[in-house]
């Protein structure tokens, strides 16, 4: 038992300094009167009425696996905090609370005034004995403790042992090593969720050489096959595809924005595929040549699809009635001024009507910035809104949109030896909150392509590669540098994985996917878990 000064049972240990505690405090209440100890519970550090000696220090449970917030584990039985069987009274059999408990004296069994024993637990800074006493069931040197989140018990907001809320993300499902159902390689494109938790992946074999998309639960058991993103569609470009979730649960219908050459293409094309694990596959074409695509992103709100693309350094967006099937509008460009500052690279994050694009310009190699624009049908800003980052190589820009309309934007650059992954937050309307910062920096192979998610409690999720350690770290952020999790610098729970590159999140109702790709017994493949929060 953590901290017990003695080599006695526990049950002796226990008695032996009830007995003395009892007798001390009936020898104080008279000698002060019988005004027992009013007033006085205000004292932290050790508990002026009870012998810091005896029990010295005491959590609900020993085990320090508990604490580990990567197993799942809510069984808090190891430390037995209902067995009261050493005291006088009972509150396990739902007794109503004793008279004494709300007298404002120390008496009773209480270990503190009117809490304790067998009253409700003491607040932080009370006296105690044992965890039971407590209202967070940690008691150390005879003083209750608040939550923390190393305690090894489920306590405070937590959802789990040790995790969620202000704690470490909780593991929902186990970590599976292979999503995809392909015995050859596999690149990552996507992943989408749905507000009941299944979730679809999207990504690409090389043999054979087409998208396909798998449904999982929330739990990450597959629903589907790896199915055919579309059997139309050939010649799929290796750039990023995306992926974005309907609101028809009854299909969990999905839709890719993937480039490549259907039967009247001359060239790399955009086009909008959906299709759900039982639902035959539709596509219909957002962009036809004659200049190649290779990068696009994809959104949903609502009935609409709105997708980006760039083609020559002009990033453009157009928007599709999917339950109507007829276009909404022209394609519009999103950057005049693409003949100086061509863009590439465009994304996309979309809540309640607003869409935010994003894009990365340069002028020579080193001497890129990120460029935003927001759009409700019809851009709102006059031009771009740049970053205005230091002179560097860029890539791969993502985005988020909060409740608030926040938006928070997470890319890689450095050089090569120093690879870096960075963030910056904007207020409503693509101000400044605050200046970019490092996530983590010194990364050496490929420049991590990251990504970022809006959760409902107001904070962003960021996760990226890191193929210097062979780690997919994920943090979540409340304002510029302000991490939720301050005592860890990382609040994954998975394990090391091989070479890792291109993590993609997806979020709905307290949950988060999130999947990158991996090698995995010499080929690779999609791996990934689900948390909570």
């Amino acid at each position: 038992m953590g901290g017990s000064a003695s080599s006695q049972p526990r049950a002796w240990v226990f008695a032996q300094t009830t007995s003395d505690y009892r007798a001390r405090m009936q020898s104080t209440v008279v000698k002060l009167g019988g005004l027992g100890l009013i007033g006085l519970t205000a004292c932290l550090g050790p508990n002026p009425r009870i012998d810091a000696g005896e029990l010295g220090s005491e959590s609900a449970t020993s085990d320090p696996g508990h604490g580990d917030p990567g197993d799942g584990d809510g069984d808090t039985s190891d430390g037995d905090t209902s067995d009261t069987s050493d005291t006088d009274t009972d509150t396990g059999t739902g007794d109503p609370t004793p008279t004494h408990c709300d007298n404002q004296v120390l008496d009773g069994d209480e270990t503190d005034v009117d809490c304790g024993g067998s009253c409700s637990g003491c607040a932080p800074g009370a006296g105690c004995l044992e965890p039971g006493d407590c209202e967070a069931q940690v008691c150390e040197a005879n003083v209750c403790a608040a939550p923390t989140c190393v305690d090894g018990v489920h306590n405070g907001d937590e959802i789990d042992v040790d995790c969620g809320a202000n704690c470490r993300f909780c593991t929902h499902s186990e970590y599976i090593e292979e999503l995809d159902d392909v015995d050859d390689h596999v690149i990552i494109g996507d992943v989408a969720m749905f507000e009941d938790g299944v979730f679809a992946v999207l990504y690409l074999p090389i043999e054979p050489l087409e998208f396909q998309l798998r449904w999982f639960d929330e739990f990450a058991m597959p629903i589907s096959d790896g199915l055919p993103a579309s059997s139309e569609i050939t010649l799929p470009s290796f750039a990023f595809p995306a992926l974005a979730a309907t609101g028809e649960l009854d299909t969990h219908l999905v839709y890719a924005a993937i480039s490549g050459e259907d039967a009247t293409s001359t060239s790399k094309d955009v086009f909008a595929v959906g299709r759900g694990p039982d639902t035959p596959e539709s596509h219909w074409s957002i962009y036809k040549g004659p200049v190649a695509v290779t990068s696009t992103d994809i959104g949903i709100d609502g009935d609409v699809a709105t997708v980006v693309w760039e083609q020559n350094g002009e990033v453009f967006l157009r928007r599709y009635n999917y339950a109507l099937n007829i276009p909404v509008g022209l394609a519009t460009r999103a950057n005049p001024d693409f003949a100086l500052r061509p863009g590439d690279a465009p994304t996309l994050a979309q809540r309640n009507g607003l869409t935010v694009v994003a894009w990365i310009v340069c002028e020579g190699v080193d001497n890129c910035d990120v460029e935003l624009r927001s759009f409700e049908f019809d851009w709102i800003e006059d031009a771009p809104v740049a970053l205005n980052l230091a002179s560097e190589q860029y890539v791969n820009p993502q985005l988020a949109i909060a409740e608030d309309d926040r938006v928070a934007v997470v890319f890689g650059g450095g050089d090569n030896g120093d690879r870096k992954v960075l963030a910056t937050l904007l207020n409503p309307g693509l101000t400044p909150n605050g200046v970019p910062w490092l996530l983590q920096g010194g990364l050496t192979g490929a420049i991590p392509s990251a990504d970022v998610v809006a959760l409902d409690d107001g904070s962003f999720a960021f996760a990226w590669p890191d193929e210097t350690d062979n780690r997919v770290h994920i943090r979540r952020f409340v304002g510029p540098e302000l991490p939720v999790v301050t005592d860890v610098g990382d609040e994954a729970p998975w394990p090391a994985t091989n070479a890792p590159v291109v993590v993609r999140l997806a979020a709905s109702n307290g949950l988060v996917t999130a999947v990158w790709g991996a090698g995995v017994d010499d080929v690779f493949a999609v791996q990934g878990q689900v948390l909570s929060y």
